[in-house]
Parts: C-alpha cells; structure tokens; sequence
C-alpha cells in the first residue's frame, strides 16, 4: 500500500460519518457504476468478436453481467436502505429498537461483500489465465486491466464500509 493510500484510509476513520457516507455514494458507488458500464460494454465486445473461437470469453462476459447487476442492487440496497438509517442514527433521530434492523442489514451486505468478492476473484482468475497465454495488448489484455481496475476500486469500496463505517456504527 502507497504511503498517500495508507494516510488517506486512516483520515476516513475519524471522518464525520455523514462526510464518509457522501463519499461512498459520491465517488465510490458513481466510479463502481462506471466501472461496470464499461467493463460490461468491453466484455459483450470482446465475446461478440473473440467468442466463437474462445468460449471462456463467453463465460467471463456472463459472469461479469452476473457480478453487475449483483452489485447493482448491493449498491441500491445501501443507498436506499442502510445510508439513511446510519446518518439518521448518527444525528440521534433513530429509536434503540431499529437498531437491530440496522444490525441486520449490515450483516445481510458485509454477506455480499464476501460473496461479491469471491466470484470477482473467480473472474479475475479467468481473465488472467486468459490473458497470459494471449497476445499482449489484445481483447484479452484489455478485459483484465479493466477487471483489474474495478477490483481496486472495490476493494477501497469495501475497506470503507467493512473496516471504517459498520464498525463505527456499532
């Protein structure tokens, strides 16, 4: 971890909760839908074109539409659900008795974190086989470094919420 990263990580722990949620939703959640616009977009490319000779191109695009549209909802479900109640808490206004409703929604996300996390592994792991034993700088190429990227941006995504703000809101 970069020295800039690692300062950064530990200024969003002190963080005021509602600066920190504007964020998630701000920047991680608009860079996350970002990301997968077009890593989305790139895949279906590249299985239209490479596909027929390649099958795995195939299956990494199906699992990719699968991981975004799971992530699609994962990140309407915090921002629909789980931000309000956590902002509304951190000013005072939610009675003790929701917060076990708030337990439960973030046990039920920190679950799909795990399971997020897992079969974007499993893509990763696809595309990276695929992509050495190919040319480099082709479609294969391209759809790891994409894959990559997004994998980065989550996995900040997921330290905010797993290690900073659902510990805070304990």
């Amino acid at each position: 971890m970069q020295l800039d990263e690692k300062k950064e990580r530990e200024a969003w722990k002190v963080m005021p909760v509602p600066d920190l949620v504007r964020h998630l939703v701000g920047t991680c959640h608009l860079e996350c839908r970002s990301d997968m616009a077009e890593l989305e977009t790139l895949a279906e490319l590249i299985a239209l074109e490479e596909g027929p000779r390649n099958p795995t191109l195939v299956e990494i695009r199906d699992m990719i539409t699968r991981f975004c549209a799971t992530m699609r909802a994962h990140l309407a479900l915090e921002e629909r659900n789980l931000f309000p109640h956590i902002l509304a808490m951190d000013a005072g206004e939610v009675p003790e008795g929701r917060r076990e409703h708030l337990d439960s929604v973030k046990t039920l996300l920190e679950g799909e974190h795990e399971a997020e996390a897992g079969l974007l592994r499993s893509i990763r792991g696809l595309a990276s086989a695929l992509a050495a034993t190919t040319t480099p700088g082709g479609p294969e190429t391209r759809l790891h470094e994409s894959i990559k990227h997004l994998a980065g941006r989550l996995q900040k995504h997921l330290y905010l919420e797993n290690q900073v703000l659902f510990p805070r809101t304990r």
